[in-house]
């Protein structure tokens, strides 16, 4: 883990320390994934799902 990265993740505070999660690049660089992130890649799952037309009665 590079030193910034690991000074910034020693710096977060969490009541669980399972609530903290990394990606690691092809460089072994360790980054952070935010709630922003996660939100980010749930409305562009959203926006490729195709729902089925609600039929008229």
């Amino acid at each position: 883990m590079n030193t910034v990265n690991a000074n910034h993740i020693e710096n977060l505070q969490y009541s669980n320390a399972f609530q903290f999660a990394v990606l690691v690049d092809e460089q072994g660089h360790e980054i952070a994934i935010t709630e922003e992130m996660i939100q980010q890649a749930c409305a562009d799952l959203a926006k490729r799902c195709h729902f089925p037309q609600s039929r008229a009665a």
